[in-house]
């Protein structure tokens, strides 16, 4: 009669706890943190894409009001400004924008009755570095007249970016026109910017002349500045 060895009984299985939750909180945290800095960055193709430029001072505690303010922009928005063929927005009426500039002061931007060029600058963009000392020059040498307006706007702010804060690096350079704070980007999007620098010209009566990107000489902003005494085309 054959005998069979008795095993020893195992213990019971323990269950182990699902890592499931632990992996969906780390997604979640990683999506918020994604978004926030999408919410910050715009996207601009062209001449002034994103990168590059000079390091200078990271976030303070101590950066002006005007490095964090938003504008508005009412009005119909002007088409995304295309890589070529004909401007759809030329002869547009600009939308109306109204925001925080230098001296803390509230401005609204076209003045009705005077043509006005619009500068779009980011403080990151290296285009915009070597083209603010070239415009500021010109305008210290006379090259704007008094019927004409320029009107900087300082958009796409971002304290992960070089060169922050915007207002530091235009001290820094000793800009002169007024410029308003986009921060929130309202401005450049109603605006159809598609890249550094972005200029817009506007007529008298507030409508798009032409709109540029890119560094520009002296001698195509002259042309610019007459184009923006002649008007838009007319219908």
């Amino acid at each position: 009669m054959s005998t069979r060895t008795a095993r020893t009984p195992r213990a019971p299985r323990t269950s182990r706890p699902s890592r499931r939750p632990n992996l969906m909180l780390r997604l979640a945290l990683v999506a918020i943190v994604l978004a926030a800095l999408a919410a910050v960055v715009i996207s601009a193709a062209g001449s002034g894409s994103p990168g590059g430029g000079d390091s200078s001072a990271g976030a303070s505690e101590d950066v002006p009001a005007f490095d964090t303010a938003t504008a508005t922009a009412t009005g119909t928005a002007l088409p995304a400004f295309p890589d070529k063929g004909a401007d759809p927005a030329v002869g547009q009426k600009a939308p109306r924008v109204q925001g925080t500039d230098l001296s803390g002061a509230t401005r609204v931007v076209p003045t009705t009755g005077r043509p006005t060029i619009l500068l779009f600058l980011a403080h990151w963009c290296p285009h915009c570095q070597r083209e603010v000392p070239v415009v500021q020059d010109w305008v210290q040498s006379g090259g704007l007249p008094e019927d004409v307006d320029l009107v900087g706007v300082a958009t796409a702010m971002s304290d992960v970016r070089p060169n922050w804060p915007a207002s530091s690096w235009l001290a820094r350079e000793g800009w002169t026109a007024p410029t308003v704070a986009d921060a929130g980007n309202q401005a450049a999007v109603a605006y159809g910017l598609s890249g550094f620098p972005y200029w817009v010209v506007l007529d008298a009566d507030g409508k798009v002349v032409e709109r540029r990107t890119g560094e520009l000489s002296t001698e195509q902003i002259d042309a610019m500045v007459q184009a923006a005494r002649d008007g838009a085309p007319k219908e």
